[in-house]
C-alpha cells in the first residue's frame, strides 16, 4: 500500500503542505504503534477526523494531534483487552466444568495454573507473579507497583481466588 498521500485539501484542490507533513509524521508514529501499514492508515485517518471534528483550530498543534492519536490507540487496545478478558472468562468457565482429578499429572496442573495466572486482570497478574513467583513481600510489591499494601493484599486475594476458580478447585 505504501505511504499515504494526504487526502485533505485546501481551497484550490491542492494538499496543504503543513497537513501533508503532519499526516506523514502521524503515519510514521502510527506505524510504530500498530506495526501494520493498514492499521497505521486507519489510525492516522481516525486521528485527523477526530481532531477536525472536535478542535479544527488545533490541527496545526502537533502535540495535541499526536496526543489524540495515542489516546485513540490506547482506547482501542483497552477495548481489545476487555474483549479478550471476557473471552478468557468464558473459556475458563467452560474449561473448569471439568474438575482436576486426584490423579491429574503435574504437567496438566502446572499448565492450568499458568494459564489461569495469565488470564488474570493486569494488576492481579502482576501481584501474583511478584508474590508467588518472585517471592517479594507485600511492602516490596507495593513499592514496585506504586500502590498501598492494602491494594496489594486485595489484589493477591482476588488473584488467588480467581486462580482457584479457573483451575476448578473451589
Amino acid at each position: 500500500m505504501g505511504q499515504p498521500t494526504p487526502q485533505a485539501t485546501s481551497g484550490q484542490g491542492q494538499a496543504s503542505p503543513t497537513l501533508a507533513v503532519l499526516r506523514n509524521r502521524l503515519w510514521q508514529a502510527a506505524l510504530a504503534l500498530t506495526g501494520s501499514r493498514d492499521d497505521a492508515d486507519d489510525l492516522t485517518q481516525q486521528t485527523l477526523a477526530t481532531v477536525l471534528s472536535r478542535q479544527p483550530a488545533c490541527l496545526e498543534h502537533v502535540g495535541y494531534v499526536r496526543r489524540t492519536m495515542f489516546r485513540l490507540w490506547l482506547d482501542e487496545q483497552r477495548s481489545v483487552g476487555r474483549r479478550a478478558r471476557r473471552i478468557a472468562r468464558l473459556a475458563a468457565a467452560a474449561a473448569t466444568s471439568v474438575r482436576l482429578d486426584e490423579d491429574a499429572s503435574d504437567d496438566d496442573v502446572h499448565d492450568r495454573v499458568r494459564w489461569a495466572v495469565e488470564s488474570l486482570p493486569p494488576q492481579q497478574h502482576a501481584v501474583a507473579v511478584l508474590r508467588l513467583v518472585e517471592g517479594l513481600g507485600y511492602d516490596e510489591i507495593a513499592g514496585v507497583l506504586e500502590c498501598s499494601v492494602a491494594t496489594v493484599r486485595a489484589n493477591l486475594h482476588l488473584a488467588r481466588r480467581g486462580i482457584r476458580r479457573m483451575i476448578g478447585k473451589r
